[in-house]
């Protein structure tokens, strides 16, 4: 697997913990709000978030797979 496709990975990682560090920090901050049209948006903030990093997470996988497949055809 080459460098850049070692980057993107990391980074696409990196961005994926972020996202779900950053919605746990929104989920403990959602159950001291007392209004619940803005809980209920919070916790549609959270789940776009999870979702989010579901995908960075997908994508890195799928380009860390060609990387490996495009080494091997290489050899």
């Amino acid at each position: 697997m080459s460098h850049t496709v070692r980057t993107i990975c990391k980074t696409l990682d990196q961005v994926a913990g972020n996202h779900e560090a950053s919605a746990l920090a929104v989920m403990r901050a959602t159950e001291r709000v007392g209004d619940e049209l803005l809980r209920q948006q919070l916790l549609n903030v959270i789940h776009r978030m999870n979702l989010d990093a579901d995908r960075l997470r997908q994508a890195r996988d799928d380009i860390a797979t060609q990387g490996m497949q495009r080494a091997a055809s290489l050899m």
